[in-house]
């Protein structure tokens, strides 16, 4: 179990929320009473917390300061086209039998029930989303690659503590791409990163093009020539601390987040019949690569923290 992609958060916790989250039966609580349930009817969209570990099991799961939950979204399948064309069809036919324009107010009142009426025959698909937080790091992940999966992931934590979870995207002091640059040009890589061989270059210049690159050498003369001609690194590939494989943007999202197989074969345990405790040591050296690699984060690019 482990975040594929993730969208990090600074975290401002003090008085009684951070009380709740660091008391884990308070935190088991709160998460518990916010729970997913399937789209009613009429409902397009639903989100809420799941058990982490398969049904009737805990919501949570808390090692020292790291802590995990899992958000579960359903959403029904309505295509805008299907939607149109049935009300196009239905608007035609009542124009028909009454003889006359509908008014804008009765198209209005069609739609509506056009839409509630294939609703209750939309198909509906799941995902589940993995979610950290740390109440000592101050920092939180949430398992999106879109910033508004993981706003809506955000939103869901607020209701589950009462209205507040004062988490902001990280806010770099400064510019993500010059810096990222910089370590190719330069040649001033941070220790804790090896260079991977995934990348996509785009210019400053809004009429410029892309470049994606796969499987090449980042260091190669070729990419320094799209560096000269003024493109910047919007994503790389790096490996953190020969622990962690990901894809670092330029809005300090991570994708493609992946343990090597080395790490995996120094830290897990052999592989045992409980499920269960296979997931939670997961979860633990997961907790524990994310608390560092976000402090690394907040060195490197001059986060601002509260």
């Amino acid at each position: 179990m482990w975040l594929k992609n993730a969208r990090i958060y600074t975290l401002s916790l003090e008085g009684p929320l951070l009380g709740t989250i660091a008391d884990q039966q308070a935190l088991e609580a709160a998460i518990a009473a916010t729970p997913f349930h399937p789209c009613q009817a009429q409902e397009i969209s639903t989100i809420g917390f799941a058990p982490l570990f398969g049904p009737d099991g805990a919501y949570t799961f808390t090692n020292g300061a790291d802590h995990f939950c899992l958000l579960q979204e359903e959403t029904k399948l309505l295509p805008a086209s299907v939607l149109r064309d049935e009300l196009e069809a239905e608007i035609l036919r009542q124009q028909r039998d009454l003889g006359r324009e509908l008014r804008k107010t009765e198209r209005e009142a069609l739609k509506t029930a056009m839409q509630n009426r294939l609703l209750e025959r939309a198909f509906a698909v799941r995902r589940t989303t993995l979610v950290w937080f740390n109440h000592e790091a101050k920092a939180a992940a949430v398992g999106a690659s879109s910033a508004k999966r993981a706003e809506r992931g955000v939103a869901t934590l607020r209701q589950a503590f009462g209205g507040t979870f004062p988490a902001a995207a990280m806010q770099p002091r400064c510019a993500v791409e010059d810096r990222i640059t910089s370590w190719i040009t330069e040649g001033s890589l941070p220790g804790c990163f090896t260079l991977g061989t995934d990348a996509t270059l785009r210019s400053s210049d809004e009429d410029g093009g892309t470049i994606r690159a796969a499987k090449e050498d980042l260091s190669s003369e070729e990419i320094a020539a799209h560096l000269k001609a003024g493109k910047e690194f919007s994503e790389i590939q790096l490996t953190y601390d020969d622990s962690l494989s990901l894809v670092l943007t330029s809005d300090l999202a991570l994708k493609r987040i992946k343990p090597t197989d080395q790490y995996l074969e120094r830290n897990l345990p052999g592989k045992i019949e409980d499920r269960n405790a296979d997931l939670q040591s997961n979860l633990i050296i997961e907790g524990a690569l994310l608390s560092s690699l976000y402090q690394r984060l907040c060195e490197i690019f001059d986060v601002e923290r509260k």
